[in-house]
């Protein structure tokens, strides 16, 4: 059996699948309740409902879905440091993107840096950031940035323990836990995580409190953009990967109720249809997710609007999953399924655990490409492990090493994706994931 819910702004809902692959479902209106309080009611529910004599009916997990439930703090304000050689040649450079706007910030600029192979371009400015540590104020939050960090982050970890031993900040954010090659990618992220951060540790914290009375078994997981899942407490450390959750967790719903593990979607409630590829039961990714305004670097599924070349383009048609109240699809094909229940919540139900190894290394030679993909899997398979997978049900979908452009030739991004957790295609089926038609 699994449980998978579903927060929206209207009310939450939960499914739970039992072990002949039936449907139960419950929903809680939103009506001023808390989240965890209207999750505690959801268990307690389809515990009555899908109860029988001698068996457990709450499964040993339970994943929902909080993308529309997080929220990044506006008030907050934040200290910028980044790190390079020199500050920006004229003001027009000083905001490289635009989500610094959206923020209370103050960018300050410190020598140091590394190059693209890890070696330092100048010293790191240790009384620069003394002073910045010794005016910033009251509990600031640090966003560090740092030129090369990716492949040597020792200036901005530096940065970090100055600013820790000469101020008392409420937060400190590093651009290089973000695996984008450009700095001003990874700093957005790092700004909008930071913003995210707190809301999501009390709404992490209130989840496990509500899910440890009604079901003190189960271990508690959240969505993630990729069309995973992973646990609780990774909410409180990187909310940005499960802020952008829900369309992916819709296309999962939609491929196990089509019974596919590959193949193309649409999935329409009537008002905004959307295209996705499943690939080995997951959704196809990209890099960073664009959908909401300025890219952030977090591995998200690649659904996009509908267009002719999604309904034309292709050898097969999309398969079409219609759900809500909407009337007939205005895009020409006949609906494969109609989703009765919310496709949100099933695709929490079937989401894998999911886990990355995105790297940039420095390699000489093919056979120091290979082991440098050999370790990105074995750290992968080893997190999936500590994360409460079977080590037997783990897949690597993805496993490559990607040219890094405009850099050395001796640089190389290693990308590993694991998954782990029953096929998609099959949990509602009981039996092998059926082709598309």
């Amino acid at each position: 059996m699994r449980i998978g819910m579903a927060a929206t702004a209207s009310g939450t809902t939960g499914i739970l699948i039992d072990d002949r692959g039936k449907i139960h479902e419950e929903r809680v209106e939103q009506r001023g309740a808390e989240l965890s309080e209207m999750v505690s009611d959801i268990l307690r529910r389809l515990k009555r409902r899908a109860a029988s004599p001698g068996t457990n009916p709450i499964p040993q997990a339970i994943t929902i879905d909080v993308s529309d439930a997080l929220t990044p703090n506006r008030s907050a304000s934040f200290i910028v440091v980044r790190i390079a050689p020199r500050p920006p040649v004229d003001a027009g450079h000083e905001l490289s993107d635009s989500a610094e706007n959206r923020y209370r910030t103050r960018i300050v600029h410190v020598s140091g840096g590394h190059t693209i192979l890890g070696d330092e371009l100048v010293p790191l400015d240790t009384a620069a950031l003394i002073r910045i540590a010794r005016s910033a104020g009251r509990a600031p939050n640090y966003v560090i940035s740092g030129v090369g960090s990716l492949v040597n982050p020792s200036h901005e970890q530096t940065a970090g323990r100055i600013l820790l031993e000469h101020s008392e900040p409420a937060s400190i954010e590093f651009s290089h836990r973000f695996s984008s090659s450009a700095i001003a990618v990874r700093e957005r992220t790092a700004v909008l995580n930071s913003a995210l951060t707190p809301g999501a540790a009390a709404l992490g914290t209130s989840l496990v409190l509500a899910v440890e009375a009604a079901a003190p078994l189960s271990r508690l997981y959240v969505t993630t953009n990729d069309g995973g899942s992973t646990t609780i407490a990774q909410l409180s450390e990187a909310p940005i990967h499960a802020l952008h959750a829900g369309r992916s967790t819709e296309l999962i719903g939609a491929a196990a109720l089509c019974g596919i593990d590959d193949g193309a979607l649409i999935v329409d409630d009537g008002t905004a249809p959307f295209f996705g590829e499943i690939i080995d039961g997951v959704p196809t990714v990209v890099p960073t997710h664009r959908a909401s305004g300025p890219a952030v670097s977090t591995q998200a599924a690649n659904v996009r609007g509908v267009t002719d070349i999604e309904l034309h383009g292709g050898a097969d048609r999309p398969l079409l999953v219609t759900h809500g109240a909407g009337g007939p699809s205005p895009l020409g094909l006949s609906a494969h399924s109609h989703a009765d229940h919310s496709l949100r919540a099933l695709g929490a139900a079937c989401a894998p655990l999911s886990e990355w190894a995105n790297r940039v290394v420095d390699v000489s030679n093919a056979t120091e490409m290979e082991q440098a993909l050999a370790n990105a899997r074995a750290r992968v398979e080893a997190r999936l492990v500590s994360l409460g997978a079977v080590p037997a049900s783990i897949r690597i979908p993805e496993s490559r090493v990607i040219a890094t452009a405009y850099q050395h030739p001796r640089v190389v991004t290693v990308r590993v994706r694991g998954i782990a957790g029953e096929s998609t295609g099959s949990i509602l089926t009981g039996g092998a994931a059926r082709a598309p038609r």
